[in-house]
């Protein structure tokens, strides 16, 4: 037999076998992080926004006859939410997105199709569920409901002037204070009377 076959391993050789493998297993670990980081790495041109997309379909589209408009109002004051929905005004039939906000100034049309329309608009008022009590142009005080989900529209006009209640209830239902029904309005005046 040969010596070198008698001779036992010597721990320096099998050290030295770890360590190398050691260092192949970081250097492939590397390489491979680099080449995910590479891959996933975006290219110099992307794909156009949807929104983009979707403005230069509706450019071309029109709405058709019997196209709903659903309408999402949004209150400020009370923080309450309606949706409406209505048939498209004859006038409107056949025209484009462009002309749609054209004719609905502030509002923000959310989805457009020949067929159905989305919008949505923020309002500085009270919804349908309250009655306001304001003064009018001529400072005599006035019930307001918003009967019609955009607008206020007289209730009942009061026989109160503005002037003759307290400094501090004018300063409150000035800009118009809001009440959830008839009877909590009443209970309201009679405090403001006394």
């Amino acid at each position: 037999m040969r010596q070198w076959d008698k001779q036992p391993e010597k721990p320096q050789v099998k050290a030295l076998i770890d360590r190398r493998q050691i260092i192949l297993g970081a250097l492939t670990l590397l390489g491979m992080a680099l080449l995910l980081i590479v891959g996933l790495t975006p290219r110099g041109a992307s794909a156009p926004e949807p929104d983009a997309a979707q403005a230069g379909q509706d450019s071309t589209l029109t709405l058709a006859e019997n196209c709903a408009m659903v309408q999402h109002l949004t209150y400020t004051p009370c923080g309450h939410a309606m949706t409406r929905r209505q048939t498209l005004p004859p006038d409107l039939n056949g025209k484009t997105r462009a002309d749609l906000e054209a004719a609905y100034d502030g509002w923000q049309v959310t989805s457009f199709s020949a067929t159905e329309v989305d919008m949505e608009r923020s309002l500085d008022m009270y919804c349908p569920e309250h009655m306001i009590l304001m003064p009018d142009e001529s400072g005599m005080l006035c019930v307001f409901q918003n009967k019609y989900g955009d607008a206020l529209a007289l209730v009942e006009a009061l026989d109160i002037p503005i002037s003759d209640l307290p400094d501090s209830y004018q300063e409150e239902i000035r800009p118009g204070k809001a009440f959830d029904n008839q009877d909590l309005l009443s209970q309201w005046l009679e405090a403001a009377d006394s």
